[in-house]
């Protein structure tokens, strides 16, 4: 009998910062797999990626039901993280915070406790978007401590035509191309609570988008989007806050800036590409492949009729097949 639990606590990275993270672990599970780490996208935190209440919300909780202990993280000045004074004040257009290897810290901090929790020596990872390449980045950094990689929906650097974070955009400094517009965009920046299922609605390819999402999904995302910041409920109407250096890692891997080199990579690897997401582009994937040339094993799965969030999309949409995948990768 599955007995699924979770609980939050916080750990401190060497340089000194606290991280949120929420352990999720059936602790019926009679053999225990290979523990995983989760660690979020852009602009959301962990809890609103991986474990949503809601029906066939929690990749965490799928994961615990096969016998992996589950680390979901939020990096430093996202969800329940410590936030530098900087996202206290009025957002400044300076660098922007925290960019993806300044995350790897937040990482190994998480790796090293889960390692002790669980008794393995090497841990899974999970990467949704430029959190994919930062625990790519980790696992070159630290190849001894991971054993698996599933790099969701993440771009690379290695095409340079990505059709939104490209030189023109609204992304580039006007007056200093090829680089990130920090005038525009700053330090920081205060996010609309329905601006990503704008997003997912347009890549949905039916008009009845009910028919491919659970509604109770939409509901539980958005509300643990306002859940994971303290201030969101003190604007109207409510918005939460997220750091940009993310943003900048992806205008820079847009405009041909590979920020780590997949040769370094030994782990296992699954790259996971949906046929319509539009963040991960396939000749980017495709270079990203090729260049795994050291990995254990690269699993290149590109599911046909499927969107950027097909862990949230109704199961036979999708999410059942690639929590089929994912077992059988996970377990070799």
């Amino acid at each position: 009998m599955q007995q699924i639990s979770r609980r939050d606590f916080f750990v401190t990275t060497r340089d000194g910062v606290r991280i949120a993270i929420r352990e999720v672990v059936d602790e019926a599970a009679p053999d225990r797999a290979v523990p995983m780490i989760l660690m979020h996208g852009t602009r959301i935190p962990g809890l609103s990626e991986y474990d949503l209440d809601a029906p066939n919300g929690s990749l965490a909780e799928d994961l615990a039901r096969s016998g992996h202990r589950c680390y979901i993280v939020d990096g430093r000045g996202f969800g329940r993280s410590e936030r530098p004074p900087e996202m206290e004040a009025p957002p400044q257009k300076s660098r922007p915070l925290y960019r993806m290897l300044e995350l790897t810290r937040d990482l190994d901090a998480a790796a090293d406790h889960l390692r002790n929790a669980s008794g393995y020596d090497k841990v899974g990872m999970f990467g949704w978007g430029v959190g994919g390449t930062c625990v790519m980045a980790y696992a070159a950094l630290w190849p001894e401590k991971v054993s698996h990689l599933v790099l969701y929906v993440m771009m690379y650097g290695a095409a340079g035509n990505h059709p939104k974070f490209r030189h023109g955009s609204q992304w580039e400094d006007p007056a200093r191309p090829g680089h990130f517009n920090r005038p525009h965009f700053g330090n920081y920046t205060f996010n609309a609570v329905d601006m990503l299922t704008r997003e997912w609605d347009r890549q949905i390819p039916i008009e009845d988008k009910t028919a491919w999402r659970d509604p109770a999904i939409v509901k539980a995302f958005e509300k643990a989007l306002i859940d994971g910041d303290p201030t969101a409920k003190d604007r109207d109407p409510p918005t939460y806050r997220s750091p940009n250096g993310m943003l900048e890692d992806l205008f820079l891997m847009g405009t041909g800036h590979k920020l780590v080199d997949a040769s370094q990579v030994y782990a296992r690897v699954m790259i996971v590409r949906p046929e319509f997401d539009t963040l991960s582009q396939k000749d980017d994937m495709d270079a990203l492949a090729g260049d795994l040339i050291n990995a254990a094993e690269v699993l290149y799965w590109q599911p046909e009729n499927t969107t950027h969030y097909i862990l949230f999309d109704r199961p036979e949409r999708g999410r059942d097949a690639m929590l089929g995948e994912m077992d059988a990768f996970l377990g070799r």
